[in-house]
């Protein structure tokens, strides 16, 4: 590859000098330089690009930590080689582990707490419930005495009234029965006087005497009917008041009852919303009691303490250790790499970016003294140029440059983490092929490529050498930077062409000497 590069480098000299040593192709030519005229040769054509790189891990691993705790001891140094699950450091977890104490007698106290809330507020809801269902609570007791009681003097008073008024209906009320025997009886005597009396009129030896003495007793006998029938009436009278008292007492028993009814009601409402606070009391006092929560804090706390065990989760050597036994763990506490994973972080100018793949083969040379060179193939290429810290595209009024990342085959101890490199990619290659300088071609309005070639060399007796020159279409199997590839049927190993095809266009076709 190297000496393929040599090549074209005196390639590209030999060009440079052809067109110093062409200042009069201006204006009208007299003759052809010698120095215009070129032989092509078969040879091993590369174009490459170049560009500079730092090697770095494809795969570097950061070791955080989830704490900020000070370091109590560090296990590893820059260098070492771990495994997964190997110790790195470990904090300090004094504060933690007195926060894990506090918070786990905090939870027992409150789970003691809870049980004896528990258990009051159960005795209370059996208390209730037994009180309910077996109807002993105290206050259901009297009230339930009172509401018989007054059940009770309801159906005396409901007797009484349906009795009197029951014996008043029948005429068995004794002191009606006697006024009404009185009213009879007087009755009677009036028509015993009044018999007596008309007997007496129809007498001759009934004196006048007699007369008026049966008179009165007529007269005595109608007062007392009056006055018993007037008592009767009386009487009547005070019994309908005495069935209206039996009346007002059977109502104010029922209103009495009614009143223990729903006092005993009321009371076992009381009893039963008591019985329900007791059981919402139970459910409070478990809710009080569930450190489900604290549990779960705990775990994490505990957790944490595993997390002060800082261990590797990769395999790879310690490249960077950024802690000191004492300081604080935060950022990156330690850098691990696999130093046979390698990768070549080059930096591609913006003009040659453009003839770049991925899977490009690379050549990459470390610029260490003694280093090897490596093969490598392009694996990613990055879509923006450098961003700042604002974020934005930072050319700095420079050509921008885009990190192109290389993959590395198979490195060796030669090569390491954080060396700078050169990589050169390889735009084109192709073996044994004619070469010509991209001034040696014109292209016409047409889009055909040629090239003048010069024939029939012929020296006269003077010395003086003349060419024929011709111009011949060629094919531009490659178009590179300075040189190309050309093939053509006209031309081949040996082929004598001029190197400057549009300053002698004019010449195509005619025969012109030689200038030495």
């Amino acid at each position: 590859m190297k000496k393929t590069i040599g090549t074209t480098r005196k390639m590209r000299m030999a060009g440079m000098a052809v067109l110093l040593g062409m200042l009069s192709a201006c204006g009208k030519q007299e003759g052809l330089p010698e120095g215009a005229i070129s032989t092509l040769e078969l040879t091993d054509f590369a174009e490459t690009i170049e560009a500079d790189g730092t090697v770095e891990c494809s795969d570097p691993h950061y070791v955080y930590s989830s704490l900020t705790l000070p370091v109590t001891e560090i296990f590893v140094h820059e260098g070492d080689k771990v495994s997964a699950g190997d110790l790195l450091c470990t904090l300090d977890t004094k504060d933690m582990e007195d926060q894990i104490a506090v918070q786990q007698a905090v939870m027992a106290q409150t789970q003691r707490n809870a049980n004896t809330n528990v258990s009051v507020a159960t005795r209370q809801y059996n208390t209730y419930v037994e009180g309910l269902n077996n109807g002993t609570d105290s206050n259901l007791v009297a009230a339930m005495a009172k509401a018989e009681q007054a059940r009770e003097a309801c159906e005396a008073a409901q007797k009484r009234y349906a009795d009197y008024k029951e014996s008043l209906n029948l005429g068995m009320d004794p002191t009606l029965a006697e006024a009404d025997q009185a009213v009879k009886s007087a009755a009677t005597a009036i028509q015993q006087a009044q018999s007596l009396q008309y007997e007496m009129e129809d007498k001759d030896y009934v004196t006048e005497i007699q007369k008026e003495q049966a008179e009165d007793s007529v007269d005595s006998a109608n007062l007392a009917y009056a006055q018993a029938v007037q008592r009767r009436e009386y009487l009547a009278r005070q019994s309908d008041l005495q069935l209206a008292n039996y009346a007002k007492d059977v109502d104010d028993a029922m209103n009495n009852y009614l009143s223990a009814v729903a006092i005993y009601q009321a009371t076992v409402r009381d009893l039963d919303n008591a019985k329900q606070a007791s059981s919402d009391a139970i459910r409070q006092a478990v809710l009080t009691g569930d450190v489900s929560v604290a549990e779960l804090q705990l775990a994490q706390m505990e957790n944490k303490l595993t997390d002060a065990q800082i261990v590797s989760e990769y395999a790879g050597t310690v490249t960077a250790v950024n802690i000191e036994v004492g300081e604080n763990s935060t950022g990156v506490l330690f850098v691990i790499e696999d130093t046979k994973d390698l990768v070549l972080t080059a930096r591609v100018p913006e003009k040659d970016i453009n003839n770049i793949a991925k899977d490009m083969q690379v050549e990459v040379t470390p610029k260490a003294d003694n280093s090897d060179s490596y093969q490598g193939s392009i694996g990613r290429i990055a879509d923006s140029a450098g961003k700042n810290a604002s974020g934005r595209t930072d050319t700095s009024g420079e050509d921008a440059e885009y990190k192109v990342t290389i993959n590395i085959a198979e490195p060796n101890d030669k090569i390491r983490i954080g060396m700078n490199a050169e990589a050169e990619f390889t735009v084109y290659s192709k073996e044994s092929c004619l070469v010509v300088p991209n001034k040696a071609i014109y292209t016409d309005a047409d889009g055909k490529s040629s090239v003048l070639i010069v024939s029939g060399e012929n020296t006269d007796e003077k010395g003086n050498t003349s060419v024929t020159v011709k111009k011949v279409e060629v094919t531009v199997v490659y178009e590179g930077k300075s040189t190309s590839v050309v093939e053509g049927a006209a031309i081949s190993e040996g082929t004598r062409y001029l190197t400057d095809a549009a300053a002698y266009q004019e010449l195509a076709g005619t025969t012109v000497a030689i200038e030495k």
